[in-house]
C-alpha cells in the first residue's frame, strides 16, 4: 500500500538504541539537520534496556584493545558532553580463569595489551582469591587479568542522549515500524511504515538483534546473527565485591555487584542456539545458580528479584559492522556489537558521523567496514566456545582502495 504522510529528511537512523540516538547526536553535533529516529516500541525497549553496562578495555586482539581504550575515554568525558551523569564509575574488570590452556592464552594476551601500554594486574593461583575475596570457598582459579575497566548505567546514559537530542531538535519517532526500505536509481531513497514515508538520501541501520532482518528488507544480506543472553539481578546487599568478574569456561558466566547493591549475575551455555529470542528462561535460572555457588558459594545468600534476556548482534570476526555498503549506496551499516555495544558506541558512533559528514573513513574505524564481507555474507558467526572465533575465524580482507 502508498503511505499517505510523506516527511523529508536528510538522515533516517532505523533502531531508537544505544546506536540509534548517539549517532544521531553525533550528526547533530557536526550540524546536521532534519534528522529522524524511527524505532517500532520505546527508546531502548530492546537491548539497550537489557543489558549489564560494562565497559571494558580488555580486549583479546590489539585491534580491539586500541579501540576499546579510546572508547573508555569517550565514556569518560560522556557527562560532559551530554549534559547529565550517566553513572560512570570504575570498579575494575577481572578475567578469571580456571584451565590451563586458557592461561596459555591469557599469557598471550597480557603480553599484548602490556606491549601496548595497556598494563593488567596479571595473578595466578592462591593470588587470585586473595585479591578477590568473593571467590572464597569455591572452585580453585589458575588465575586472573584485572584492568581498571568502568560501567555506567544503560537507563542513565540513554535518557542523557534523548534529553541531548530534545535540545539539539533531533526528532523521535516511537511506536512505528518500517516496512520498506524505499529505493531510486538503485540508491536509498527513504523508508516507509504502514501509514507514513520519509523521503531521505541516507538511512541508517541500527536496529541491533534485528540489523540482519532489516538489511534483508533493503536487500542488503550481511552475516550478523543474534545470540540470546540472559541477566539474573538478586536484592541489594551491602558491599560484598567491588571488581566486576567474568569466566569463560566451562561456560560463559558474568557478576558484578551495582552501585544499588544488587548482584548482577549470567550464565550462558555453549549450545545457545542463534537466533531472535529475548524470552527468559527457568533453564538459565537454575543454570545460572548452580555455577555461580561453584565459583562464589557466598552468592547462595543472595535472593532473585528480577530476571531478563537480551541478544548480541554477532559477526563471525567479533567486530563492528560500521559504514556505507556497496550494493546500496546512501543505506549505512552502525550495528555488529557483539556484546560491546554500550562500551563501544559512543565512540563509534563519534567516527560514523565524521565519516558521513566528511565523506572519509576515520583510521581508527579500519578493519570495521561494512563492505569487508562483499561477496562472503554467507560466513557463519561461531558461537559457543568463546576464543574460537579468535582462534579458528579467518580475518576478512578488506578492500585497500576502500
Amino acid at each position: 500500500m502508498n503511505s499517505r504522510i510523506v516527511h523529508d529528511a536528510d538522515h533516517v537512523i532505523v533502531g531508537g538504541g544505544m546506536f540509534g540516538v548517539a549517532i544521531a547526536f553525533e550528526l547533530a553535533r557536526l550540524g546536521r539537520k532534519r534528522i529522524v529516529i524511527l524505532e517500532r516500541k520505546h527508546l531502548g525497549s530492546g537491548a539497550t534496556s537489557r543489558n549489564i553496562g560494562r565497559v571494558r578495555t580488555s580486549q583479546f586482539s590489539p585491534e580491539l584493545a586500541i579501540f576499546a581504550k579510546q572508547a573508555f575515554a569517550k565514556h569518560a568525558s560522556m557527562a560532559d558532553e551530554l549534559g547529565s551523569n550517566t553513572l560512570f564509575w570504575t570498579p575494575g574488570y577481572a578475567l578469571v580463569f580456571y584451565d590451563q590452556d586458557e592461561m596459555e592464552h591469557m599469557d598471550e594476551v597480557c603480553a599484548m595489551l602490556a606491549g601496548l601500554g595497556q598494563h593488567a594486574e596479571y595473578l595466578k593461583n592462591g593470588k587470585v582469591v586473595d585479591r578477590l575475596p568473593i571467590l572464597s570457598g569455591g572452585e580453585p582459579p589458575a588465575g586472573c587479568l584485572i584492568r581498571p575497566d568502568a560501567c555506567v548505567h544503560h537507563d542513565a546514559l540513554l535518557y542523557a542522549y534523548r534529553r541531548a537530542l530534545d535540545r539539539l531538535g533531533v526528532e523521535i519517532r516511537e511506536h512505528v515500524e518500517v516496512v520498506e526500505v524505499l529505493k531510486e536509481d538503485g540508491k536509498v531513497a527513504g523508508v516507509r511504515s504502514e501509514t507514513e514515508q520519509w523521503r531521505a538520501p541516507m538511512v541508517i541501520n541500527a536496529c541491533g538483534g534485528w540489523s540482519n532482518q532489516f538489511s534483508a528488507m533493503a536487500g542488503v544480506p550481511v552475516p550478523n546473527v543474534p545470540l540470546r543472553r540472559e541477566v539474573l539481578v538478586t536484592d541489594s546487599w551491602q558491599p560484598l565485591m567491588s571488581t566486576m568478574i567474568t569466566f569463560y569456561r566451562p561456560i560463559e558466566g558474568w557478576f558484578h555487584q551495582t552501585l544499588r547493591g544488587e548482584l548482577i549475575i549470567g550464565a550462558v551455555h555453549p549450545d545457545e542456539p542463534q537466533g531472535m529470542n529475548m524470552a527468559a528462561s527457568d533453564r538459565h535460572l537454575g543454570r545460572a545458580a548452580r555455577h555461580m555457588l561453584k565459583k562464589a558459594p557466598v552468592l547462595g545468600q543472595a535472593r532473585v528479584v528480577r530476571q531478563w534476556a537480551g541478544v548480541y548482534d554477532m559477526t563471525p570476526d567479533r567486530k563492528p559492522m560500521i559504514g556505507p555498503v556497496d550494493a546500496l549506496p546512501g543505506f549505512i551499516q552502525a550495528n555488529g556489537d557483539n556484546g560491546r555495544g554500550i562500551a563501544l558506541i559512543p565512540y563509534l558512533a563519534e567516527l560514523l558521523a565524521q565519516w558521513l559528514v566528511h565523506q572519509e573513513q576515520p583510521k581508527a574505524l579500519q578493519g570495521f567496514e561494512a563492505r569487508r564481507y562483499n561477496g562472503r555474507e554467507d560466513t557463519p558467526v561461531i558461537t559457543g566456545d568463546y576464543y574460537a572465533a579468535y582462534r579458528k575465524t579467518a580475518e576478512p580482507e578488506t578492500d585497500a582502495s576502500a
